[in-house]
């Protein structure tokens, strides 16, 4: 009888530790590209929400005679009793009323300050006419 070799068929050490080497380097990479997502998820639930608020504010005004309210809670009804807030924040959205544009609803967005050019720092600015871009 002839006695043949018997193969180890599993991986080396080195084998195992340039996996895990590549797998530590595509995740680190992964979480550098997803990092920044929950705050642009952030502002573009704020931009979703103040379209809501917006169609609401409308129709209030609609209702009577061409006037908004003078604060959000006069819609707070359409709403279930449940405003949206600013999710950057968990407050109210700022909201004035206004002469010329029937009112501003306004997001300062992450940073919180006026302007900013890049989600999520950006500005979200509706009138009774819409979203308004700064940018122009």
């Amino acid at each position: 009888m002839i006695q043949r070799k018997r193969k180890n068929r599993g991986f080396t050490l080195v084998e195992l530790m340039v996996v895990i080497v590549i797998l530590g380097i595509i995740g680190t990479m992964a979480f550098v590209f997803v990092l920044d997502k929950p705050d642009k998820a952030k502002w573009e639930k704020a931009r979703s929400d103040m379209a809501e608020i917006h169609k609401a504010l409308n129709m209030y005004a609609t209702e009577n005679d061409g006037d908004y309210p003078d604060s959000l809670d006069g819609i707070a009804k359409q709403f279930g009793g449940n405003l949206p807030k600013d999710p950057f924040t968990k407050d109210n959205f700022s909201y004035e009323p206004d002469q010329s544009n029937g009112f501003i609803l306004r997001c300062l967005g992450k940073d919180r300050q006026d302007g900013g050019t890049e989600i999520p720092d950006k500005d979200i600015v509706f009138n009774k006419f819409g979203p308004v871009d700064d940018s122009k």
